[in-house]
This record gives C-alpha cells, structure tokens and sequence, in this order.
C-alpha cells in the first residue's frame, strides 16, 4: 500500500510541475503527452519490476512460463485445433504468446515488463486521445492507481493483454473501421475468451442518444440484481468463466454504490457533458454496459474481470464530470477534485490497509 501511494504522490507532483504555464501550453498536446509518458514509465517499472511473490497470479505465471520452454511449437499450435474445434481446454493463444517472448527473452522479468509496455502505452494513447485538459490525465492516473492498480499492475496477465487490446480496439471504433476491430478482438481473445464480450460495443458505442441506454439500464438494475444468478449463467459461458461457481461471499458494496453514482451524476450533466464534448457518447455508453454487468460481480468476484473493459472508461468519465461544474464556478469545480482526490486516497488505505506489501524483483519475499 505504501509504494502504491508513494506512486499516487508522484502523479500529482509531477501533474503539479506539468502544470506550469498559462492554459493554453499546460493543456497542449505536446504537454500532456511529456506528462503521461512519464507517468506511464512510472507505472511499467511498477508492474514490470514486482515481485514474483507480489500479486495473486504471479508466481502461477511464472510457472506455466518456465513450463514452456518444455513445449514444442507444434503442440502449442496444435492446442489451437484442440480448443477450438474439439472444445477441450481454452485461450491457447496465451502459451504462443509466451512462447514468442521465449524467443527473445528466457527472463520471466522480462516477460512481465512486456506485458507492462503493452498495457500501459495502451493505456496512456487512452488516456491523451480522449482527454484535452492536463488535470484530465492527472484525474485518469490517480483513478487507475486506485481503483485498478491491484489487478491490472500486479495480479492479472492474460486479461491485462487483452484489455490493452479492447484500449486500442476503441479507437478503431472512433474511426469506424470494422474489419481491424473485429481482426484485434478475434486475436487477442484467443488468450483471454472474455474479451468476445468486448465485440457489441463496437455497435452499442457509437449510440448518441446514450443518456437514454443508461437511465434504462439504471431503472432496471433492481431486476438485474434480482435475476443475476440466471443472467450470471448466459455470461460465464461467453466470458469464460465456466468453471466459477456461485459464491456466497461476492459482493462489492462499494464499487456497486460509486458506479451508480457515477452514472447519476453524469445523466445530471449530461447536456453539459456531450456540449463540452460532443463524444462523449462513447464513455457513457461503455459505463452503461460496465453497469449492466455489475449484478454478475454479486455472483462471483471474478465476473469483475467482464465489467473491467468498461469500468475503465471511468478514467474518461469522471473528468469530464468534473469539468462540466466549471460552468458553474472554477472553485467549484477545483474543490471537487481535491474532495476526489481525498476520497480515492481513502478508499486506497481502506481497501489495501491488510493487503501484502509491495517488492521489487531483486528483494527477499515469501510467497503466500
């Protein structure tokens, strides 16, 4: 939790000293970019240079990584003709990938590092293609590192690969290229079947009318929370998650509530919102779907990996929430973002008061 906030303290510091200038320079392309170039270096040296023993999936990685190297290249390719056409096992497409990084690399340091570059250079091109304002990016930073740092930087591996390839696939949706889309998503859900769910949003994003998708979705989330266990059933199939079952323990009150929040507030400055921002559209129809799938998160924590290539559209939403009460006063609107801030930092030190601590890949940890 420490180092985590050490990282969080360095996102704003150096958004302070970004910050320097009249609006015009501080907000330019040029800026931003410095800033989130920095800060993602930041966090690939977070991810990439962790601990085997930090995160719950890591050293379960590190194993099927050196089992590969005892793995012939047609038996991986033949995996594929095993999953897909005989319907035994899945997402042989992880084991290629490994094995290609074996070709450059034995180091499961290094592979680890890979899978950081690809992730957040695809989450920094995100974050400065569909922001304008320096205190945009700065905003998206400090939610990452507070709402997904703990699956996205030290726990998941394959779901990290293909959510940086759903970050990429949106801007092919931008651009109404379909066949690349479909091309990425088809790939990349070889390593991770969930992604497929990833595929409707290339149709459902570009809806203009989306405040009416989420009040709908918001109304009849009462029922979704209802029947979730039925819904639960249709979605594991497609999301891969056959072998969860139902879990008595699931929940996530907190989560739950700030979603809903968001989505309340955002339908309240919606005129404001896609004024400032006539595409903005995008964001509230991916929060719509991350709001549809919450109910399944009630069934099984791990259906949280499905509302994750949505969820993160809140590091574009919530800012240009914030921005639209700038209509309403500037001190409101700075006020806000030093409540976000405290809030955030808060639900950090809650969240993680008991979690393992942080360690680089060169310290002594015990595995747990």
């Amino acid at each position: 939790m420490w180092f985590n906030l050490l990282v969080i303290f360095l996102i704003l510091f150096l958004g302070h000293i970004f910050s320097r200038g009249t609006d015009r320079f501080v907000n330019s392309d040029k800026n931003r970019l410095k800033y989130i170039a920095v800060i993602s270096l930041v966090l690939i040296a977070q991810s990439g240079l962790r601990n085997v023993a930090v995160g719950s999936d890591t050293y379960a990685y590190y194993l099927t990584f050196e089992e590969i190297k005892n793995t012939s290249w047609s038996s991986i390719f033949g995996n594929f003709y095993i999953v897909y056409q005989l319907g035994e096992g899945k997402d042989p497409g992880f084991a290629l990938f490994e094995k290609i990084i074996k070709i450059f690399s034995n180091e499961y340091q290094i592979f680890l590092i890979v899978i950081a570059i690809l992730f957040f250079v695809a989450l920094g091109n995100f974050i400065l293609k569909n922001t304008t304002k320096l205190t945009d990016a700065i905003i998206a930073f400090l939610i990452y590192s507070v709402l997904f740092y703990s699956f996205f930087s030290i726990t998941g591996i394959r779901q990290t690969i293909t959510t940086a390839a759903a970050l990429y696939a949106f801007e092919f949706i931008k651009k109404r290229r379909i066949l690349p889309f479909i091309i990425l998503i088809l790939t990349a859900s070889t390593i991770h079947k969930s992604l497929l769910v990833f595929m409707p949003f290339y149709f459902i994003a570009r809806i203009k009318n989306s405040k009416y998708l989420n009040w709908a979705i918001l109304l009849l989330f009462p029922i979704f929370m209802i029947f979730r266990n039925s819904i639960s059933a249709y979605f594991k199939q497609i999301g891969g998650f056959e072998d969860y079952g139902i879990n008595e323990q699931a929940g996530t009150f907190t989560f739950t509530v700030l979603f809903i929040l968001v989505t309340v507030a955002a339908l309240v400055q919606s005129k404001i919102i896609l004024k400032n921002n006539p595409k903005a559209y995008y964001f509230f129809n991916a929060f719509a779907l991350a709001l549809l799938f919450i109910p399944l998160t009630w069934v099984n924590p791990s259906a949280m990996r499905v509302v994750q290539y949505f969820s993160i559209y809140m590091l574009l939403l919530i800012p240009a929430i914030i921005n639209s009460f700038s209509t309403i006063s500037v001190k409101l609107k700075r006020d806000m973002i030093i409540g976000l801030i405290i809030v955030l930092i808060l639900l950090m030190i809650k969240a993680n008061a008991n979690a393992l601590p942080y360690g680089f890949f060169w310290e002594e940890m015990r595995l747990q």
